[in-house]
C-alpha cells in the first residue's frame, strides 16, 4: 500500500481531472500536496491531500493520477469504491473531478454492487 513520508498509507488512487478555465476551473496548475475539498456525501465535504504519480503537477484542463489521503476517513466509512466520481472544490467553486481507480483503506472501501443500493 503506497504511502507518503511521515504519513499513514494512502487511502486511494484517483484519476484527477482539473477543469479548464473556460469550464469555470483554475487558470493555474496544482502541485503535489494540493488539498482541496471532496464532496463525500451531499451534506459533507472533506479535505483530501494529493500526491500526483506521473508528474508533480496537473495543468488547468489536464488530468493525472494521484494518491490521496482523506483527512477523516473514519467519519464516512464504506463511501469509496472504484468508479466513484467526486466533485472537487476550492471553497464554493468546483474546480475538478476525481474518479476512484483503486481503494487501499478498508474503512473507506465499498464494492460497487453495494454502492448501487
Amino acid at each position: 500500500m503506497p504511502s507518503a513520508p511521515n504519513q499513514r498509507p494512502a487511502d486511494a488512487r484517483v484519476l484527477f481531472e482539473l477543469l479548464a478555465p473556460e469550464q469555470g476551473g483554475r487558470t493555474s496548475a496544482v502541485f503535489s500536496g494540493y488539498s482541496p475539498a471532496y464532496a463525500v456525501r451531499a451534506d459533507y465535504w472533506t479535505s483530501v491531500r494529493h500526491e500526483f504519480i506521473d508528474a508533480d503537477t496537473v495543468e488547468a484542463g489536464a488530468r493525472g493520477q494521484a494518491l490521496i489521503w482523506f483527512v477523516t476517513p473514519e467519519v464516512y466509512p464504506g463511501s469509496v469504491w472504484p468508479g466513484r466520481m467526486f466533485d472537487v472544490a476550492e471553497g464554493q467553486r468546483r474546480v475538478a473531478t476525481a474518479t476512484v481507480v483503486e481503494v487501499f483503506n478498508a474503512v473507506l472501501a465499498r464494492d460497487s454492487a453495494s454502492a448501487q443500493r
